[in-house]
């Protein structure tokens, strides 16, 4: 049996032979080896802004044929035309705008992928560093069952103890080490994810710094709703959809305006006798009559762009609500750190006397368990306000789009 202990206290510590990483350079790692942020920085290198592509621009072809029926009788031509479209109904600037929002919205897209990975790093992250912490404490009390388990077992050799006490003794110690070992996988399952966002080997060993999870006790909510306003992804978004939705109906409103374009070039042609020359013109043309397609363009556009600004406003309110519930979560559990880490104390002074009166004789197998079970409870419940707490920070600064500025 102390074999199996000493196995099991040594188990932790192995799992830490290895390089340190501080919370600083795993974010660091993560942005420069994470997957789905390169995938989202090669979309935002797609520019589609440009007034080439919004129509605004000249073009330039070159055209030339040559055909033959009968050994005198060759025809070849050459062209080189320009052409270039003036007036469109500003259809062109509509067009530009909306591919530059188009453009805005990959960036941000970008941004909303950067604060994500960061988010999900500091999540697993400090999960391993509270896993780890309810670690040590399943093996003080793992020590404790094995204690009261040998102490049993003597008395029992000596006839002054029954043959059940030293089976219940035994089920708790079993209980103990099997809680121990859980805990111990969810250590490895935790780094196995965060090895998986940083890119790289999923059995690369490494350990977190340990210790208690830092967070800041004094994020503003007014301050950080503000800042969701301004900054946060999700409505930046919305909001260039609006612009989009915008720009849709000014195309489509310059339907009904004229066209204007001006073309020049150099023709050259051969058939028995050579004719060539520069040439150059204008012309205009409009939509009288389409069957009404313009009007339901329109009108269509007109839809879109209610839509797109309904879908800003329920963005808003959906961050609103967002913000607001996580910095309830954010304070009760920053309030319950404070609570339960006075219970910890309490709790530890309680087992190690339990201990000493249980050896003396003077409590019983089932008054040690329990302080047992509070001393664990109360480490569990301080490990999870801290983390739960970090959880809720994170999400906080995410929404407020702060977290990629870290």
């Amino acid at each position: 049996m102390k074999y199996l202990l000493s196995l099991f206290l040594f188990v932790a510590p192995i799992l830490g032979f290895s390089q340190t990483l501080t919370i600083e350079q795993t974010i660091a790692l993560a942005l420069e080896n994470n997957y789905s942020i390169k995938i989202a920085k090669s979309v935002t290198d797609q520019k589609e802004a440009s007034w080439g592509n919004a129509g605004a621009l000249p073009s330039l072809t070159l055209n030339g044929t040559y055909s033959k029926t009968e050994p005198e009788d060759a025809t070849s031509r050459l062209n080189v035309d320009l052409g270039w479209t003036i007036f469109d109904g500003l259809k062109m600037f509509a067009t530009h705008d909306k591919y530059k929002s188009i453009d805005e919205i990959d960036a941000i897209a970008f941004r909303a992928t950067v604060e994500q990975t960061i988010r999900e790093v500091i999540n697993q992250y400090y999960l391993i560093v509270s896993t780890q912490q309810q670690l040590i404490s399943i093996a003080q009390t793992l020590v404790v069952s094995q204690t009261r388990y040998e102490y049993v077992l003597a008395k029992y050799e000596i006839g002054s103890a029954s043959k059940l006490d030293v089976l219940n003794a035994k089920v708790d110690f079993n209980t103990d080490s099997s809680s121990y070992l859980h805990c111990v996988e969810q250590i490895l399952s935790a780094k196995t994810s965060l090895n998986q966002l940083l890119a790289r080997a999923v059995d690369t060993e490494f350990d977190v710094v340990a210790g208690e999870i830092p967070y800041a006790n004094n994020l503003d909510y007014a301050d950080l709703h503000a800042k969701a306003l301004e900054q946060n992804t999700e409505l930046n978004v919305a909001r260039l959809e609006t612009v989009i939705s915008e720009a849709s109906k000014k195309e489509a409103t310059a339907l009904l305006m004229p066209t204007i374009s001006l073309n020049a070039g150099y023709d050259f042609y051969n058939q028995n006798m050579i004719d060539r020359g520069f040439y150059y013109g204008a012309g205009a043309k409009m939509n009288l009559f389409n069957g009404l397609e313009t009007h339901r363009q329109r009108r269509n556009a007109q839809l879109a762009l209610e839509s797109a600004q309904y879908a800003e406003k329920a963005t808003t309110l959906n961050v609103e609500t967002q913000l607001r519930l996580n910095y309830i979560n954010y304070q009760t559990n920053r309030d319950l750190v404070s609570i339960e880490t006075e219970n910890i104390d309490v709790a530890k002074q309680n087992m190690d006397i339990s201990l000493e009166r249980y050896q003396l004789g003077n409590l019983s197998s089932l008054e040690l368990r329990e302080s047992q079970r509070n001393y664990l409870n109360a480490i569990n419940r301080y490990t999870n306000s801290l983390y739960l707490t970090k959880l809720s920070e994170t999400i906080l600064l995410q929404l407020a789009g702060e977290l990629g500025k870290l």
